[in-house]
């Protein structure tokens, strides 16, 4: 492996909800386990609720509580995204073993005063995860108990967010979102910290190509072998598998059936209503043009 943990370098995994930012960061981990294995007979399947931290996710209420020296339940969320781009001012930030940190806010928040949400202080960069809204609309519906209509709404509403209420039992701060097209180009177009876009289309559908460029980019390996080993013990479906067989995955919702649930392409196509998906297409066609997202029909 080419990253060292004695690095102070850091990144960022970023995506809006539902888009792979998961199997990256399994990716990720089964990469670095299967690289410190001498033996082929010790190599036994990653175990997804023991192996998957990367990192702290930035909206973790304990870790920003910790780096502000404060109770962050003491703030509205408002006043914490002034100050959450101070975390980590210090020489410790993210004094982790591993160093790639799932986020899903925006990278400028409607509160932050036009400032980054997170630490761009020695961040090496970010990987963004995308997804074709349509089949982000069909995940997020039995992710959160949406009907169709609602979840294209989310994707729609300018003020989405995850944990909308303020309150000190939540795990987790507030995660401004935004707009769907609007999260992408907070983070594609910001030139504060160096950044690279996996579509979720090419991770399934070229798998080599996608995740060789995201290890090279994330400096972890560039053994081809040991990429295509990764690919293949992290493929959806034997995710899907190992959380069954493991009864749960602790990522999971306790409203949600399953986390890894069909990580099919084309599913928006195939059940969202032709009036559903025009008007995706209607208000965001720009930026899903860009990234070689058509209107389906």
């Amino acid at each position: 492996m080419k990253n060292s943990i004695a690095d102070n370098n850091y990144y960022y995994l970023a995506s809006y909800p539902k888009s792979g930012n998961t199997w990256v960061r399994l990716f990720i981990k089964e990469i670095s386990r299967i690289s410190n294995i001498k033996n082929e007979d010790d190599l036994a399947e990653i175990n997804i609720n023991k192996e998957l931290n990367t990192g702290t996710i930035t909206s973790s209420r304990v870790w920003i509580s910790d780096q502000l020296g404060i109770n962050s339940c003491d703030l509205s969320f408002k006043e914490l995204d002034l100050v959450r781009g101070k975390c980590g001012k210090s020489k410790n930030i993210f004094n982790e073993a591993d160093r790639f940190h799932k986020t899903h806010d925006a990278f400028i928040s409607k509160d932050s005063a036009g400032n980054p949400i997170l630490e761009t202080n020695n961040c090496k960069g970010a990987v963004y995860i995308l997804r074709h809204p349509e089949d982000v609309v069909i995940s997020l519906s039995h992710f959160f108990n949406l009907n169709y209509d609602e979840s294209v709404e989310f994707l729609l509403n300018k003020d989405s967010c995850l944990v909308p209420n303020e309150g000190s039992g939540n795990a987790q701060v507030r995660q401004y979102m935004g707009r769907w097209d609007k999260h992408v180009l907070s983070w594609v177009d910001q030139e504060i910290i160096p950044t690279i876009v996996m579509r979720y289309e090419d991770m399934k559908f070229d798998p080599i190509t996608s995740f060789s460029k995201l290890s090279s980019f994330l400096n972890l390996t560039d053994d081809i072998e040991l990429i295509k080993k990764a690919i293949d013990n992290t493929s959806i479906e034997k995710i899907k598998d190992i959380e069954r067989r493991l009864k749960g995955f602790r990522e999971k919702p306790a409203k949600c059936d399953s986390f890894f649930r069909s990580g099919r392409t084309g599913e928006g196509a195939e059940k969202l209503s032709f009036i559903q998906k025009e008007k995706l297409y209607k208000n965001m066609n720009k930026v899903m043009n860009r990234f070689g997202y058509e209107l389906s029909k």
